[in-house]
């Protein structure tokens, strides 16, 4: 067994190399990122979403609606740590320094938009998968490819075709568990 002692050296020999990447990140960032259009990008594509969602959500399955949001962008923000940790892909720009392959805002607001107008305007299965597939192709192969070109996205080792199958199941698994929710509180309802 090694001692802890070695482990703790190790460990903030970690720390160390990781204070020193802040820095350089940081300078990175002030230096190259912000005020970049890329960035300006960024912050259009977190609050015109909003603006647009506010127009169109249905206001009378609001809380519905905005369910589908909360689990997508969660789920989003979970595989985007996983792809960017297992170093499929990066993000070069980012809004704050803070973020450094935290978060990218389209996890937050342009995707889950999508998912939310999908689920509003697609109620029945067979429509609403057809939809969500579509929406997968598209953000895949369009989307991405998009970011990727603007530079915000960099592919080290992943394809667009891997993301379908991604998108599709996300809306599915929602859509499923929102379903289940919603039966579970109308069977509580009638039994009162």
């Amino acid at each position: 067994m090694k001692d802890w002692n070695q482990n703790m050296q190790k460990f903030e020999e970690i720390e160390y190399h990781y204070d020193k990447l802040k820095v350089l990140w940081l300078n990175y960032w002030k230096e190259e990122v912000v005020f970049t259009y890329q960035w300006w990008i960024m912050i259009l594509i977190l609050i015109l979403p909003f603006f647009l969602w506010w127009m169109l959500v249905d206001k009378r399955r609001i809380i519905e609606i905005s369910l589908v949001g909360l689990f997508i962008s969660g789920i989003a923000f979970i595989l985007d740590q996983i792809g960017v940790s297992l170093r499929c892909w990066i993000y070069p720009y980012t809004l704050t320094y803070l973020e450094r392959d935290l978060w990218l805002p389209a996890n937050f607001s342009i995707i889950p938009f999508f998912y939310m107008m999908i689920y509003q305007w697609f109620p029945k299965w067979n429509k609403y998968v057809l939809a969500i597939t579509v929406f997968a192709f598209f953000a895949s192969f369009v989307g991405e490819s998009i970011f990727k070109w603007l530079g915000i996205y960099k592919v080290l080792k992943w394809e667009h075709i891997y993301s379908v199958p991604f998108y599709i199941l996300i809306g599915i698994f929602v859509k499923i568990v929102l379903k289940k929710f919603i039966s579970i509180e109308i069977k509580l309802r009638n039994e009162i």
